[in-house]
This record gives structure tokens, sequence and C-alpha cells, in this order.
């Protein structure tokens, strides 16, 4: 076979797996967003406690793109779902801000153990720092620090939302295996 068709060949197949990598990340997003507008969207019936639907995809990014896709697909669906709802600059969309990187950063931090997490097990860690952080964040913005009494019941929660939200990326990800991102 002639080398210059060899090195299109393999420019390609390069290209591909590139391209492969930026459409799992624009669908993740989407997907980010629209399980955040869904959650805004229905009444809680504990105020201040989501779901946190949105981290199966950023769960996915993470495992399945790497760090900074996965940290993009966060912030990004914050600012959309913000701007969509009309909270973008407010405080909800502070508590956002806070929630999504905290939650990134201690998912990237379990990811990266020797303990070796499962995937249920850093997506807890995300939801419990997600809580944490907002937690956090509401106590200077309200500048009562009395609101960490509340926080038990969330942490409680986030422990169980992060039981599902990993089982179901766990889930995605088996399925995107040898599909997407092999490209077959």
């Amino acid at each position: 076979m002639d080398s210059t068709l060899l090195s299109a060949s393999a420019g390609t197949s390069r290209t591909s797996a590139a391209t492969r990598r930026t459409v799992l990340a624009g669908v993740l997003l989407a997907g980010a967003c629209v399980l955040g507008l869904l959650e805004a969207g229905v009444a809680s019936p504990v105020p201040g406690v989501r779901l946190g639907l949105a981290n199966i995809a950023v769960l996915v990014a993470l495992v399945s793109l790497g760090e900074g896709p996965a940290l993009a697909v966060s912030i990004l669906r914050v600012g959309i779902v913000g701007l969509a709802t009309g909270t973008l600059f407010g405080p909800t969309s502070a508590l956002a801000v806070a929630g999504a990187f905290a939650a990134w950063a201690a998912m990237v931090i379990a990811l990266r153990s020797p303990a070796r997490f499962s995937l249920v097990g850093v997506s807890i860690a995300g939801s419990a720092a997600h809580v944490s952080a907002q937690f956090a964040v509401a106590a200077i913005l309200v500048g009562a620090p009395g609101i960490f009494g509340l926080a038990s019941f969330s942490l409680l929660a986030s422990l169980l939302f992060g039981i599902a939200t990993g089982l179901v990326a766990r889930l995605v990800i088996s399925r995107l295996e040898g599909s997407v991102l092999t490209g077959r």
C-alpha cells in the first residue's frame, strides 16, 4: 500500500477518534442540561435536596473522556441551566458552581486514589462534596453558620442519591464501551 495512503488513513482514524470524543462530550453536555432543567422544574419535597441527575453525565464524562472534558460538562451545564432558568449570576448560581466544582474535584480525587473506589464510591464522594460546598457557600451568603445544622439530612440524602447516580453512570458507561468510544 502506498505510504501516502497509509498516513492519510492513520490521520483519518485519529480524526475519527477525536470527533467521537467531541461528539460524546457534546451529547453528555446536552444530557446534563436536559437533566438539570428537568430537576429544576420539579419541586423538591425537601427544600434544597435534589437528585443530582446531571452528575450522571459528569461522571460518564470523567471516566470516558477525562478530567478536563468532565469539568467542562459540569461548569457549562451550570451556566446553560442558569441562563435557561434565569438564575445565572444569582445566589442559586453561586451554589451551583460551588457544588459542581466540588463534586468534580472529589470525583477526580476518588478516581486517582490508590484505594481504587468503585464508580458508585466515586459518585458518593462527588455527591457529598457537592452538598458540603453548597452549605459552605450558603453559610457565607446568608451570614449564618448555623445553617450547617441542616447538613446532616442533606448529606444522608447525598449518600442515597450518590449510589443511584453511580449505578446509572455505570450502566451508561457499560453501554458506551465498545461502541461510541471505540467506533464500533
